[in-house]
């Protein structure tokens, strides 16, 4: 069983005050519906009201407009953020002892800071600096004359290739890839010709990549993920990117070269942007959305291509009517040909196909002798 804290420790820790009892202690966080006595619950969406309800949790993290009755509380002005805090005081992170294992290759042109853990099977290229407290876990590779910042964590695979700067707690999740060459070609006779890519990656302070995720190296200068952003798994990031700080990128998302983002902008999953566009700040990329063009400072849009994202609901809304409407104009146009009426009466008639000729030759053929028939019968 891990460390207990009363309500009174918690609330202190998240930025909170207790109603009810200060002094219950609590040995963990649990959702609503698997918590027990002995753990701190959260409540961060008024939906989930009669669940909190309902829960056994022995105390809830709750807004104060969601207090609920006759139960041990800690309100706080964002019960998400509050429960972040707490989970890191009943889960702080581990991190490996310091030491460089027997099986990882060090270049004796590195500097290593004091503290530093390297796992093995970690390469750490010539002149490259790893600060103080960084982890490189195993199986990391640093190329030449790459530089990462105090207490930054790559974790196993990371690949950064060489010249590039990784700034201070940055955490960079397995298997991802940090300055491989943009994807530059020049037409040429017969076939493309490679564009060298000779730029860097810079990745600022208290950034966190995903798993997976890819960024370029710049052709010129640097593709840049500004401080405190957050970057999903599986994202790519094209040669000369520009990631404004505190932005978020969700998994799938795609960014075509020397496309700028600005401050604090979102990409939900699975969307993508041209290259060479500009994206201003605090504005949402809807899930999905391809953006083809400028988005301005704030705006919301969705779609193929992006669009605002009013404009986009009306227009679903519009084609879930459609074939209603196709139904009823083909009533509308059937009326009015039948009534010698509208586009289609008196219109002349396509040619029939060879095949189709043959058969209506035939049809009247066969309407012929009947009648002939008739006639003989009448006579008779």
């Amino acid at each position: 069983m891990g460390h207990s804290y009363t309500l009174g420790e918690i609330a202190s820790r998240v930025g909170g005050t207790v109603a009810g009892d200060a002094g219950r202690k609590v040995d963990g966080v649990q959702p609503l519906d698997l918590a027990g006595p002995e753990h701190l619950s959260f409540l961060a969406h008024p939906k989930y009201r009669s669940a909190a309800v309902s829960s056994r949790a022995g105390a809830i993290l709750v807004r104060a407009a969601d207090r609920v009755p006759d139960r041990d509380l800690i309100v706080v002005d964002n019960p998400y953020t509050a429960l972040a805090a707490a989970l890191g005081l009943f889960h702080p992170p581990g991190r490996p002892q310091p030491g460089i294992s027997a099986h990882a290759v060090v270049a004796e042109s590195a500097s290593l800071g004091p503290d530093v853990s390297i796992g093995p099977f970690v390469v750490v290229g010539g002149g490259s600096v790893v600060g103080e407290g960084v982890v490189l876990m195993p199986g990391v590779v640093l190329g030449d004359q790459v530089e990462v910042g105090r207490d930054t964590v790559l974790h196993p695979g990371v690949v950064v290739y060489a010249r590039c700067v990784i700034g201070a707690r940055v955490v960079i999740h397995a298997g991802s890839v940090v300055g491989s060459d943009g994807f530059g070609f020049g037409e040429e006779e017969g076939g493309r010709a490679k564009i060298p890519q000779v730029g860097i990656v810079r990745i600022e302070d208290d950034v966190e990549i995903g798993a997976c995720t890819t960024i370029d190296r710049a052709t010129f200068g640097a593709t840049v993920i500004a401080r405190g952003s957050r970057i999903d798994n599986l994202v790519q990031i094209a040669h000369n990117v520009a990631i404004g700080a505190g932005s978020v990128l969700v998994a799938q998302t795609g960014i075509a070269g020397s496309t700028r983002l600005g401050r604090s902008v979102i990409m939900a999953g699975q969307s993508g942007a041209g290259g060479h566009l500009s994206i201003g700040d605090r504005a949402v990329i809807g899930a999905r959305a391809a953006v083809l063009q400028d988005v301005e400072p704030g705006a919301f849009v969705l779609g193929y291509p992006a669009t605002d994202h009013r404009a986009w609901k009306k227009t679903q809304v519009a084609l879930a009517r459609l074939p209603d409407l196709l139904h009823r104009v083909g009533r509308i146009e059937a009326a009015l040909g039948a009534a010698g009426e509208g586009p289609t009466a008196g219109a002349k008639r396509a040619p029939k196909s060879g095949a189709a000729r043959r058969r209506h030759r035939a049809r009247r053929a066969g309407s012929s002798g009947s009648r002939a028939r008739r006639g003989r019968r009448r006579t008779n």
